[in-house]
């Protein structure tokens, strides 16, 4: 099958399987992690010698949300160059991929782990980020809540803690650290769109700890179909129809030009 984009080599006929899969489920899901955004050169949690919680012994306190609470400015100094990136980065050709997906109705929303907000970037329309979101900052004095982007960015530059308008307090960036309640309402969505789904698409993510496993067990709880895309192994690939471990970058697109080369036949076929 030819498509407009070359398909991972060692992949294709999984890519065939998965874009089948989609073009026959009633209603899909993506479930995105760190994985995703790596290639926007975002780093993730745990790579080897690259993740952020590598290069120092554990998780620091001040990414903690007792931490926070103690000593922001900690936090901040900890937070900045990766709040330098996050601004600095743009999608790449996975988030684009999944914004696709949506548009031409094969996924009806994308959870995601990540609160880079490049899903929404790309142009995905319905993203639930159960990690939070850089996108917004609250007051921890008065709770007013505010635009962050222009506030972090003004952050980057001066190194100061950013202050609420109002009174003074602190404004913490609406991601949820270490020890942080997972934000409710999202998580519920996030719980009715996989009880809904009959098939979901894991993508950058190895399922492990937070809510990626607890969904992905859920999801599979209630019969849905498992379509994993990651570099390294996770701990649901036996339970899958599908397991590419390949750049998700190269078989997202992959996936989404096989979708548009099946189309084609079918339009073709009702002439």
């Amino acid at each position: 099958m030819e498509t407009l984009i070359p398909k991972p080599k060692d992949y294709a006929p999984e890519i065939d399987q998965a874009a089948n899969l989609l073009a026959q489920s009633r209603f899909a899901v993506a479930f995105t992690g760190a994985g995703l955004s790596t290639r926007s050169g975002i780093p993730d949690f745990r790579s080897p010698g690259t993740g952020l919680w590598t290069r120092v012994d554990g998780i620091p306190e001040s990414g903690t949300i007792q931490g926070f609470g103690k000593n922001p400015q900690a936090f901040y100094t900890w937070f900045r160059t990766f709040t330098r990136t996050i601004l600095e980065a743009h999608p790449n050709a996975a988030h684009i991929a999944l914004s696709l997906l949506e548009a031409m109705g094969y996924i009806r929303a994308v959870i995601t782990q990540n609160a880079d907000m490049l899903h929404q970037r790309a142009g995905s329309q319905h993203v639930l980020e159960v990690h939070g979101s850089l996108a917004e900052a609250t007051c921890i004095q008065c709770y007013t809540t505010v635009d962050a982007r222009q506030l972090l960015a003004h952050f980057v530059e001066d190194g100061q803690v950013p202050r609420c308008e109002h009174c003074g307090g602190v404004m913490k960036p609406n991601v949820i650290l270490t020890n942080e309640q997972l934000p409710a309402r999202v998580m519920l969505a996030a719980k009715q769109a996989v009880r809904e789904c009959d098939l979901i698409l894991t993508a950058g993510t190895s399922l492990t700890g937070g809510p990626a496993t607890g969904l992905a067990e859920f999801a599979l709880d209630q019969g849905a179909e498992l379509v994993i895309v990651n570099l390294t192994p996770t701990i649901f690939d036996s339970a899958a129809q599908v397991v590419i471990n390949a750049d998700v970058s190269e078989v997202l697109p992959a996936i989404v030009e096989t979708l548009r080369y099946l189309s084609m036949n079918k339009e073709k076929s009702h002439e």
